[in-house]
């Protein structure tokens, strides 16, 4: 089971996220997320979108693979994945409750104007609050409104 609370999240991983996203465009961007065993996001993998389409993604499997063993090879744990929806907002989509698999990854959804992460379990989509870490691991921002 993984931490429960909000996901820290360091200011340049954000940042990560949010180029791949654009750098993606008109597709949807896809990857992984990795945490420690406090819960602190300490990598985001940007993967390939093999669906190459601007409603679905499906991450690349040899590239699923590869995050995986260097996640492992850090102490980390693949606890999640994130994607962007292109003209939409921040919030799961039929299909993304459709296809999530693990009841305990996070889901980080980047929309048009924000970033939002959520728990799919049993179909029922749970909010999960985003912190972000602005100079230090451990070291709090304020969520953003």
């Amino acid at each position: 089971m993984k931490p429960a609370g909000p996901l820290l999240v360091p200011e340049p991983i954000r940042q990560a996220i949010l180029a791949h996203a654009v750098n993606s465009l008109p597709h949807e961007c896809c990857g992984l997320i990795a945490t420690d065993s406090t819960g602190a996001v300490r990598f985001a993998y940007p993967l390939t979108n093999a669906n190459a389409s601007p409603m679905s993604f499906t991450v690349d499997p040899h590239e699923h693979f590869g995050a995986m063993r260097h996640a492992e090879s850090q102490g980390w744990e693949i606890t999640g994945v994130f994607h962007s929806h292109p003209a939409g907002e921040a919030m799961p989509s039929v299909t993304d409750v459709a296809m999530a698999w693990d009841p305990d990854w996070v889901h980080l959804i980047v929309g048009s104007d924000e970033i939002a992460a959520f728990r799919i379990r049993g179909g029922e989509i749970e909010p999960v609050g985003l912190w972000w870490v602005s100079k230090g691991p451990h070291e709090l921002a304020q969520p953003p409104e």
